[in-house]
């Protein structure tokens, strides 16, 4: 079956089970979905992230937890250009195995011979369910790191309960006094990676940026699709012609679709300015960087939009649990919530274009 086909077949049964079917994710694991920005050495794509993000887009139009899951394991395994090779071969050998994880760095280390003893808890663990080897953000005494530790040391708490993106499994998860040597613990800021390449010098902290917005057109794109196909066969009641013969509805659906396509377009643009100047091997500048993150929030926003006007648009059909409007309305909302794609976004693009010095730092 074809992979989109497969995707949108088993979604009913994945939000109800909370999680990916195993049909789904040996699909994905199969065509190496999860490592399409890896390095080629552990079975990768090495895809430029322009083409990245139309995959994710592609992925989230035929669901939203599956382009999700896609995205967040695929920024997961960028992590094997930056470890020492060593650990990058001791974490990536096996090119089927998944890596999941939270940067954010609520482990606390303490340092012991060899390495550190952790002990932490996070939570948005998209995908922990499924990885051999879970990210964990932690920090040091030297700073923060992204460390990464075997599935068997974590455990993982069923608090996913979500209004949408209900099949992603982002569970909170933590760990014990667990062992972390030295080699499995980097910070992708300002060090020499263990494999070179453009990745590594595109801004780090814009690559879940991009993601975000990525899934949330994704899902917008469906939502289109789906009001289209409802309109083309719906007369509502009481009413004598259907939803594609009401102007309201033919200019609503315009409008929709102008405002997808321009944000589509605006991340498009910025993405591949800053991913040219990574081809390059030079540091994106800060107005690259800033007006890449303006694009993706402005993406996100954009995209939650039209899939409540789609969802509006299709009335009472689109309430039903069988309906995908509905789904699409509730997961464009959850992704559009994350902190890297928020409003507060827009005021740093905005400080930065008038001088006034903001803290770019997680750019």
């Amino acid at each position: 079956m074809d992979l989109h086909a497969l995707i949108r077949a088993e979604a009913p049964l994945a939000e109800q089970q909370r999680s990916l079917t195993e049909p789904v994710l040996t699909a994905l694991v199969d065509r190496g979905v999860h490592r399409l920005i890896a390095p080629k050495r552990y079975g990768g794509a090495e895809l430029g992230l322009p083409e990245w993000s139309r995959e994710v887009q592609e992925l989230s139009r035929s669901d939203a937890s599956t382009g999700w899951t896609a995205m967040t394991t695929t920024i997961s395994s960028s992590l094997a250009w930056y470890l020492p090779v060593e650990a990058a071969d001791e974490v990536f050998g096996d090119p089927r195995a998944l890596i999941a994880g939270t940067a954010a760095p609520l482990g606390k280390a303490v340092e012991t011979d060899g390495g550190y003893r952790v002990t932490g808890r996070w939570g948005w663990g998209s995908a922990v369910t499924h990885a051999s080897w879970v990210i964990g953000g932690t920090f040091t005494p030297v700073g923060p790191r992204l460390a990464v530790y075997p599935r068997s040391d974590v455990t993982i708490h069923d608090t996913w309960h979500s209004a949408g993106l209900r099949a992603t499994s982002s569970h909170e998860f933590s760990l014990t006094d667990a062992f972390l040597p030295f080699r499995r613990a980097v910070w992708p800021i300002g060090i020499t990676p263990g494999i070179e390449g453009p990745i590594t010098v595109f801004p780090y902290f814009s690559f879940l940026a991009a993601g975000v917005a990525s899934v949330c057109l994704g899902v917008a794109r469906r939502a289109i699709d789906e009001i289209e196909a409802l309109a083309a066969e719906k007369t509502p009641q009481y009413a004598t012609t259907r939803l594609a013969e009401q102007t309201g509805v033919q200019i609503e659906l315009a409008l929709m679709e102008a405002r997808l396509s321009s944000a589509v377009a605006f991340l498009h643009d910025t993405l591949s300015t800053a991913w040219e100047h990574a081809v390059n091997g030079e540091t994106a500048p800060d107005p690259v960087k800033a007006r890449l993150r303006l694009a993706c929030s402005f993406a996100a926003a954009e995209a939650t939009d039209v899939a409540q006007k789609a969802f509006a648009a299709g009335g009472g059909s689109s309430v039903f649990e069988s309906s995908a409007l509905q789904r699409c309305l509730r997961d464009a909302h959850v992704a559009a919530q994350h902190t890297v794609v928020s409003r507060r976004m827009l005021e740093t693009y905005s400080m930065l274009k008038l001088g006034l010095g903001p803290d770019m730092t997680r750019f």
